[in-house]
C-alpha cells in the first residue's frame, strides 16, 4: 500500500521528505512473509539494533508462526534491559523533535501513519497467524514500531529502528522480549 507523499512537503519542508521515505518503506512491507524462517541475516539486524541502543545482555530465540499466540501472552518487559532503554526513548526523541520545531509534523505523522500501516499488517497477520489475539497484538505492534521508526527518523540522529524496519521488510517479525530473551520469527 504505497502512499507517496502522505506528509505534505510544502507545508513542512525537507523534514517531511525523510518522513515520507520512511512511510513509503513501512507501507510497502510484505508483513510476516518470512515469519518463522530462521535466517542469520535477521539475527544480525537484531544485533545491530541492540548495539545501536546500547543493549548487550540479551539472547535471541526463534519462534515458529504457530508459537506466536502463546509467546504474545508471555511477553514481559519485567527484568528487561531492552525495556529499560526503550521506555525513555520516545520522550527523548520527542524532545529533539520539539527543539527542532517539528512537533506539528510529528503530530501529523502520528495521526496518519498508523492507519496507513494497519491495512497491510492486518491482511498479512490474518493470512499468516489466524489467531485473533495474536492478530490484534501484531497489528498494534506494527503500528507502534512504525511510529517509533518515523519518530526516530524525524529526530534526525542515527535511526536505530532502521534495523528493525529492514528486518520487517525482509518479512521477519521482531516480536519482543520476555525479560532478556528477544523473540524473533
Amino acid at each position: 500500500m504505497a502512499l507517496a507523499g502522505i506528509i505534505n512537503v510544502e507545508k513542512y519542508g525537507t523534514d517531511a521528505r525523510s518522513a515520507n521515505e520512511m512511510i513509503e518503506r513501512l507501507t510497502s512491507i510484505d508483513w510476516y512473509s518470512q515469519a518463522g524462517v530462521k535466517c542469520n541475516e535477521a539475527e544480525k539486524k537484531v544485533e545491530q539494533f541492540m548495539s545501536a541502543i546500547g543493549v548487550s545482555e540479551y539472547k535471541i530465540k526463534w519462534l515458529s508462526a504457530a508459537q506466536v499466540s502463546e509467546a504474545v501472552s508471555r511477553l514481559s518487559f519485567e527484568s528487561s534491559i531492552l525495556w529499560e532503554v526503550l521506555k525513555d526513548l520516545p520522550d527523548q526523541l520527542k524532545e529533539k523533535i520539539d527543539a527542532a520545531g517539528n512537533e506539528k509534523l510529528l503530530a501529523d505523522i502520528v495521526d496518519k501513519l498508523p492507519e496507513a500501516v494497519f491495512h497491510g499488517a492486518y491482511k498479512q497477520a490474518l493470512n499468516v497467524f489466524r489467531d485473533e489475539k495474536a492478530i490484534k497484538f501484531l497489528v498494534g505492534h506494527a503500528m507502534y514500531i512504525s511510529v517509533l521508526a518515523c519518530t526516530a527518523e524525524l529526530a534526525g540522529d542515527v535511526n536505530p529502528f532502521s534495523f528493525i524496519v529492514e528486518l520487517l521488510a525482509d518479512g521477519h517479525l521482531p516480536l519482543g522480549p520476555e525479560g532478556n530473551t528477544f523473540y524473533l520469527l
